[in-house]
């Protein structure tokens, strides 16, 4: 019974992306398809540019979002940003949304779990889309606009879960980690089991990581216990990272509540010396 609460836990974590949790949210920013040949057709991007960009020359670090289409999350956590920025709760940035299409191919690694299998046999090419991040989206990024060699990655739920992974398996990808809600429960709590020997050969340099979870409990919070344990014991030096439990919310709200608090804690405002 305990093995088939926790399937379905999954199923309905996998089911649907945050954009079915926020139907209706009108366009925002500009969308631009980006040939990609390593995943082997087009992909979608959409991108965000700060107040007054087009008039300055500054340049800006960048959020990268999974998960990010039009018709995902994209519009919501853009628009949440753009507002912080506004009203001086953070520093501006740009934001990229990297569309997904197949969220268990691109956001999860090849399982063991028979269950699994079966369920998502196309999953488990988390690898090939952080190449594809690594050699193909960042660069078009970095090249298109005023960038300033800062960024940060923000997801919930599987995406939290790639970019968990990303953190343990390519720690330099990103400067900062956020990650809200991540799947862990994913292959019997795979990942975290292999955390401790991962961060054991983590490079030493000034990255952030920011750890959520709502009332999901179960495999959830426990792969993210033993995620913690690992990071206590042998969190590489350099590494700032954080945990914000918020048992009081669900998996389908708890981003509300706190990826305002991770976009502001991971890009704050910087107070300009007197002169």
């Amino acid at each position: 019974m305990i093995r088939r609460a926790v399937l379905t836990l999954a199923l309905m974590l996998f089911a649907t992306p945050l954009a079915a949790q926020t139907p209706g949210t009108a366009p925002v920013g500009e969308t631009f398809t980006v040939a990609s040949p390593l995943m082997g057709k087009d992909r979608e991007l959409n991108v965000l540019l700060p107040d007054g960009y087009e008039a300055g020359a500054a340049r800006y670090p960048v959020i990268y979002i999974l998960d990010g289409g039009q018709a995902q999350d994209f519009p919501t956590y853009a628009a949440m940003i753009r507002q912080a920025a506004r009203d001086g709760q953070m520093q501006p940035v740009i934001v990229v949304g990297v569309a997904s299409e197949d969220r268990q191919n691109e956001l999860t690694e090849r399982a063991r779990d028979r269950q699994i299998i079966t369920r998502w046999p196309s999953h488990g090419q988390s690898e090939r889309f952080r190449q594809f991040l690594t050699d193909e989206v960042k660069p078009w990024v970095e090249t298109r606009y005023r960038t300033d060699g800062e960024d940060a990655v923000l997801g919930e739920s599987a995406a939290a879960l790639f970019i968990v992974e990303a953190f343990l398996e390519q720690p330099t990808l990103f400067d900062r980690y956020l990650a809200i809600s991540p799947s862990l429960w994913w292959d019997r709590e795979a990942l975290s089991k292999r955390a401790a020997g991962l961060l054991a050969a983590h490079p030493a340099g000034d990255r952030l990581l920011l750890l959520s979870i709502a009332d999901e409990g179960g495999q959830m919070q426990s792969g993210l216990n033993r995620l913690m344990l690992a990071l206590d014991r042998a969190g590489p030096q350099g590494l700032h990272w954080r945990y914000e439990p918020r048992h009081d919310l669900e998996h389908s709200t708890i981003y509300q509540a706190v990826a305002p608090l991770f976009v502001r804690e991971a890009f704050p405002v910087t107070e300009t010396p007197a002169p």
